[in-house]
């Protein structure tokens, strides 16, 4: 049973080719390979629909893994090799990132970026930089969701070939990628990879219109001679690069020593899938699988891959992602610290308004004492004022009717229980009376009033005697 297994998706504008490769106990195997061609119409724009077509086909060819590596086809790829000065490490991806900006067309947001690691050069490094189109990483990365994949990365599928194949690199070396759908060129030094270069040149008969073979052979050797004459330190160079060749598009092993007699280059073609250092399978069968292949033993490998657009060196450093558990414990104990505080703070507030409030109460203490003693004081005086008889201010204002001078006086008072009242006395003389009578009529606290005689005394007294009924008519 294999311990790591991982997905290569080699996509071209055609198909998707994968391959699932497997590695236990040091020995690389792999387990399965097949090709996805690409819907026409909008089920290829569409990375729902194709993403569903895709989970689809890997089911039905027994794909188990769901973690893949995503390879592109160097057609979507634009390099540019730069020489900087010397830099230090941590301002190489600022230093980058403005060159990028300079060297490609394109809006930098339609772009995803990265570069090679950084070569001495002597005077400075020597740098990759590789632009992708946003849009279609931005697809493929949705189609791999919809597929529920995985993405661990996404790179060249050219590049990725040239780093899995096997032999000790010279100074130089050219990996020429023969497919299908047209020929690739990675160029490597003993630095690493760089250059990756797609030439306008379709193989024999894989395309409608294809030239012959023979045609062919010259405008390829034409195009090869171009570009290695473009290299740098391509003329000082004392030995030339060898020719390392991944026939994928089926053309005759004669056709490409030929190629390489023509070149003046040291020419090797590589097996499927021994020259990946995978073992002979009975799932591994067709060359055009390499790719593939590759992608996927060098995800299983870290650091092999130059490029990762999903992780790319251009890109500000991530922080350490913390697991979902980590997070949800360090949420849990913050709200636990912050709890703890607002408790904390509330009782300090509490105990401090306790304190506040105890000094106000231990400076009202003589105040208090100063109230207390009026309210007993009112207290004890309402008692008298209470039980006093209800008609008392009625016979004040009684006593209030009389004048204040001595010309009349009472001799009798009586008052029955349903407040009538029964007034008798002297006077010295009527007028006195009529007066005492009339005040009495006004007030409203009397009603009734009624005199009931005024005579003289008698006896040569010019004093009169009178009696007044009246009835207390407001008794407070």
């Amino acid at each position: 049973m294999m311990s790591r297994k991982m997905l290569g998706l080699a996509v071209t504008e055609r198909a998707i080719t994968a391959v699932e490769v497997g590695v236990a106990h040091g020995r690389q195997a792999v387990l399965h390979a097949a090709e996805f061609p690409l819907p026409e119409g909008d089920a290829a724009r569409e990375p729902d629909a194709l993403g569903r077509a895709l989970r689809q086909f890997l089911k039905r060819n027994h794909f188990s893994c769901s973690r893949c590596v995503i390879g592109l086809g160097t057609r979507w790829l634009a390099s540019r090799e730069k020489s900087l000065p010397p830099t230090a490490a941590d301002l190489m991806p600022g230093v980058l990132s403005l060159t990028a900006e300079r060297e490609f067309a394109s809006d930098p947001k339609d772009l995803i970026l990265d570069c090679t690691k950084p070569v001495d050069a002597g005077q400075g490094h020597s740098v990759l930089l590789v632009a992708a189109p946003r849009r279609n990483v931005d697809h493929l990365l949705a189609t791999a969701e919809a597929a529920g994949l995985s993405v661990t990365a996404v790179t060249s599928s050219t590049m990725a070939l040239a780093a899995a194949t096997a032999g000790a690199p010279a100074s130089r070396r050219v990996l020429l990628y023969l497919a299908p759908g047209g020929a690739e060129l990675c160029v490597q030094s003993s630095g690493g990879s760089c250059v990756p270069r797609c030439l306008p040149i379709a193989a024999p008969g894989a395309a409608a219109g294809a030239s012959p073979e023979d045609s062919w052979m010259s405008d390829l050797a034409g195009e090869l001679h171009r570009v290695l004459a473009l290299l740098p330190g391509a003329p000082a160079s004392p030995q030339p690069p060898d020719l390392v060749i991944w026939n994928s598009a089926g053309l005759p092993a004669k056709a490409l020593e030929a190629l390489g007699e023509r070149l003046s280059l040291a020419t090797r073609q590589c097996a499927y899938p021994a020259d990946l250092g995978i073992a002979d399978d009975a799932a591994a069968t067709t060359g055009e699988s390499a790719a593939a292949a590759a992608l996927a033993l060098c995800g299983l490998q870290s650091g092999a891959l130059a490029l990762d657009f999903l992780h790319s060196r251009l890109s500000p450093r991530r922080r350490f992602a913390l697991g979902r558990k980590v997070v949800w414990a360090a949420g849990l104990a913050a709200l636990v610290v912050i709890g703890c505080l607002a408790l904390f703070l509330q009782w300090q507030n509490q105990v401090r308004e306790a304190d506040e409030l105890s000094g106000q109460l231990a400076e009202m203490k003589p105040t208090v004492a100063a109230a207390k003693d009026i309210v007993d004081k009112t207290a004890f005086a309402r008692g008298w004022y209470d039980r006093r008889p209800k008609f008392l201010n009625c016979l004040r204002d009684l006593t209030n009717a009389f004048p204040t001078e001595s010309r009349i006086w009472t001799t009798s008072l009586g008052v029955g229980e349903d407040m009538r009242a029964l007034l008798s006395g002297k006077a010295a003389d009527e007028r006195a009376v009529l007066e005492v009578l009339d005040r009495l009529t006004n007030n409203p606290k009397f009603s009734d009033v009624k005199p009931l005689y005024i005579r003289e005394v008698g006896g040569g007294s010019s004093e009169v005697s009178f009696a007044i009924s009246l009835r207390f008519a407001k008794v407070d």
